[in-house]
């Protein structure tokens, strides 16, 4: 399971909600393991997830009853998959909220002959030959359907709605990623369900991992150092920068994981080609099973100067020194102050930026501000099993720009690695061309 239910019960309580339920589908995929078609396709609020506080009342994955048959190998955990079907010809108008599927409306106007004994036969729109004997494939897919056939709905808002009625929460309190939700949910037959905004609620919970996604976090950070050490094995002058993207895409893909970006840039630009004796910011994120990877290197092709080496060496002593004094409860603007007094004694005056940044189902996978808030409105403490990283990316005009970037894990008493730390300058040489 994906969910770290313990910290959505916690903070669940703290905000006064009975239960959650996500439209975005990264929150789908936390709350119930379910990842599918429709995401792919950018269908969006035609799946959702709901997950009350109490334990003890059912959770429930929302889906077109067309789909469940994904369910066979991209399974749930949620007891309840409530379903709908939509099979209205164009121009009809919208049935009322008792009406009752049958056959014969279903199939109305197009009408597939199928065996009244079929099971699931209510959730699949396709014929089922008679008289023949059903191959294993059939019979699980038939079941299938069967399993989830019992009471479709006729739209994704009001199967959410007879899954949260199947709670006992129809008037409770709960939070959205999407508050339109919420008025949607009133307009259909739930007018006492009251709700706020829980976008930020979501990343709340989400900081904090469960050892499920700690082992995803920590693959997906392994395969985006190693992508990022392909790029640098493939880099040399001339080459256009564009090509860059292509080596980190096809390193990812090489690993069983995807490629989400690569910034690399030389001065702060990231248009033109490879420059020899110029420095190179690399910041690779990938991700694997939608878990993020981020890993931040810097390169040169040619000889590096005296103060580029002095430089990241300072970097690399700022960042021992953070790491040395992560614990849970610090906050964040604690440990940005301490690392950019740290690289400024160890001999990088100029270093202006050192951001923290939890790390997950999204690049950024904490509170953000939103609104009016303004940047900071979040006291952002460091917990246990969160994993970040601690983005140290420079730009000089007249000089060049920098990066260096690893994925951490804060444990009880402080933080461990989950990607190499080599946070080496990397040089390559310039190969020699013949005469």
């Amino acid at each position: 399971m994906l969910l770290n239910r313990a910290r959505a019960i916690e903070v669940m309580e703290r905000h006064g909600l009975d239960g959650l339920v996500a439209a975005f589908p990264e929150n789908i995929y936390y709350l119930s393991d379910y990842w599918g078609p429709m995401f792919l396709m950018s269908r969006n609020y035609t799946l959702y997830a709901f997950l009350p506080r109490d334990p003890e009342l059912p959770a429930a994955l929302i889906m077109p009853g067309t789909g469940v048959y994904h369910l066979e190998h991209v399974p749930t955990w949620m007891p309840n998959v409530s379903t709908y079907i939509t099979r209205i010809k164009p121009g009809q108008p919208i049935p009322p909220r008792d009406f009752e599927f049958t056959t014969e409306e279903i199939d109305e106007g197009d009408r597939v002959v199928t065996p009244q004994s079929a099971q699931g036969q209510r959730l699949t729109p396709y014929p089922i030959r008679e008289g023949v004997e059903m191959a294993p494939r059939d019979q699980q897919l038939l079941a299938r359907y069967a399993m989830h056939s019992s009471n479709p709905e006729i739209t994704a808002t009001r199967a959410l709605k007879a899954a949260i009625e199947a709670a006992g929460l129809g008037k409770g309190r709960i939070g959205f990623d999407d508050p339109r939700v919420l008025g949607w949910l009133n307009a259909v037959g739930l007018p006492d369900l009251g709700g706020v905004d829980a976008l930020n609620i979501f990343k709340e919970i989400r900081m904090v991992k469960s050892p499920a996604e700690i082992d995803l976090l920590r693959t997906a950070g392994q395969m985006s150092e190693n992508a990022i050490n392909a790029v640098i094995a493939a880099i040399e002058p001339g080459m256009p920068l564009d090509d860059i993207g292509r080596i980190h895409a096809r390193a990812m893909i090489e690993q069983g994981g995807k490629s989400e970006w690569i910034i690399a840039n030389v001065r702060g630009l990231a248009t033109g080609v490879v420059e020899a004796g110029e420095l190179m910011k690399l910041d690779s994120v990938g991700s694997y099973k939608e878990y993020r990877g981020d890993v931040g290197r810097t390169v040169i092709c040619g000889e590096p100067t005296r103060e580029m080496l002095d430089r990241n060496v300072a970097v690399t002593r700022a960042l021992q020194i953070a790491y040395e004094n992560i614990r849970p409860g610090k906050t964040f603007k604690e440990i940005v102050d301490l690392t950019l007094k740290a690289v400024h004694d160890e001999g990088f005056p100029g270093f202006v930026i050192a951001g923290p940044h939890s790390v997950g189902l999204e690049h950024t996978d904490h509170p953000v501000s939103v609104g009016d808030q303004m940047p900071g409105h979040h006291e952002l403490r460091f917990l246990e099993n969160m994993v970040f990283t601690l983005d140290m990316p420079y730009h000089e005009f007249g000089w060049g720009t920098s990066h260096v970037e690893d994925m951490m894990l804060v444990t009880k008493d402080g933080c461990e690695a989950l990607t190499s730390m080599d946070t080496s300058l990397r040089v390559k040489p310039i190969r020699a061309t013949a005469a």
